[in-house]
């Protein structure tokens, strides 16, 4: 080991000693791990991506959280090296982490685990069309691409040896794992730990099982534990050491104990949702996660398989925005003098503004949303498509 990546270690040692549970800032990082390994920490635990710079071009692990996120990460990664980004390697299957693919992908190669990779060739013609038109820039090269046409996928293990780098990607089989991918590069000791690594953010498992279950993730984490990294890029939150792994671990364990002593009280569910807390862990963000975690929990415990809801599609018109979350994520929308939470996801096509970011208070919009008959929308209905009224 050169005494310049001695150093360098030393150094992202000093920064994880920052104070226990902070959440990352306004603006993103662009950070440097390794020699040609860096980390891109999303703002306000957004998704992180991971960049691998070699001399026959770019590995990019994830793309952002929303369409600026992913042109910043481009930015980032002229700024260090003009080799072209030559795979997209997707940890896991949901918008903030392969939504900003377009602006690579062509000519990039995606690469996927094959659960993901039957799921982008069964897109629906709106999530096709999203896909085609997210980035503007990009239209005339995207006009005839499906997301499935640059895809090269794989059932468990893969490696990449590129510009004299390897780099590992690994899949922890289990029936509910929707297709997580974590990503090693073991000359660097770097991993990118998937949806089972997060850091002061309480985890997204929610009934449907549509995330995993937490009986997964302990399988994932034992799986990269045994790897001994010594940097773990976290899904969201901030960077870390090894300890962000089995401090998820303890934190899982705990989660299912909690729910294990109410159900033996005989608690029925919507008690059990209601006084289920990880409190403890102080600071951390995504309390919202709390009742999804429980009902989760109380399924897993039965051995219960996932939830199944009746997907109803509804229509609102003419609606006011009234609140906006997580830069247009998350909207409050009032008709008729009701309101309805709606979540703005990254196939969700947008009509009358460039993207989500551009959602204002006041806007009149028109959507169509997929309602969870029997289910837990937490954080909102999905959006098919959404119009700006002018």
């Amino acid at each position: 080991m050169t005494r310049i990546l001695v150093a360098l270690i030393g150094a992202i040692a000093l920064a994880f000693a920052a104070p226990a549970f902070a959440v990352t800032g306004d603006k993103a990082e662009f950070v440097k791990l390794a020699d040609g390994v860096y980390a891109y920490v999303g703002k306000k635990n957004d998704a992180n991506a991971m960049v691998v710079v070699t001399s026959e071009g770019v590995v990019l692990v994830d793309t952002g959280n929303n369409q600026p996120d992913t042109r910043d990460i481009a930015q980032k990664i002229k700024s260090v090296t003009d080799q072209p980004v030559r795979y997209i390697v997707i940890s896991q299957n949901h918008g903030d982490h392969i939504g900003g693919t377009p602006l690579f992908s062509p000519p990039a190669a995606l690469v996927v685990h094959d659960r993901v990779a039957k799921q982008l060739a069964d897109f629906k013609p709106y999530q096709v069309k999203t896909w085609q038109k997210r980035f503007p820039e990009r239209a005339e090269a995207m006009k005839n691409v499906k997301p499935i046409d640059t895809v090269v996928s794989f059932p468990d293990r893969m490696t990449l040896h590129l510009g004299g780098k390897t780099i590992e990607l690994i899949y922890v089989d289990d029936t509910y794992n929707p297709g997580d991918v974590a990503v090693w590069v073991p000359e660097a000791g770097v991993l990118h730990a998937s949806f089972a690594g997060y850091k002061d953010r309480h985890p997204d498992i929610r009934p449907d099982y549509s995330h995993g279950t937490t009986w997964g993730m302990l399988k994932q984490l034992e799986t990269y534990i045994a790897l001994k990294p010594k940097v773990v890029i976290p899904a969201h939150g901030p960077l870390g050491g090894p300890d962000i792994l089995t401090t998820m671990v303890d934190y899982l364990l705990s989660a299912r104990e909690k729910v294990r002593v109410m159900m033996a009280k005989g608690m029925a569910l919507p008690d059990i949702i209601k006084q289920f807390s990880m409190s403890e862990y102080k600071g951390w963000d995504r309390e919202n996660h709390f009742d999804w975690m429980a009902e989760t929990l109380w399924r897993e415990l039965q051995g219960m398989g996932p939830q199944i809801a009746k997907i109803e599609e509804r229509a609102v018109k003419g609606a006011t925005i009234e609140a906006i979350e997580e830069e247009g994520r998350r909207l409050t929308v009032n008709t008729d003098n009701n309101k309805l939470r709606l979540r703005v996801a990254s196939d969700t096509n947008i009509e009358g503004i460039p993207d989500r970011t551009a959602f204002k208070n006041g806007m009149k919009v028109s959507a169509e949303y997929q309602v969870p008959v029997g289910g837990n929308a937490a954080l909102g209905y999905d959006i098919m498509e959404i119009r700006v009224d002018k």
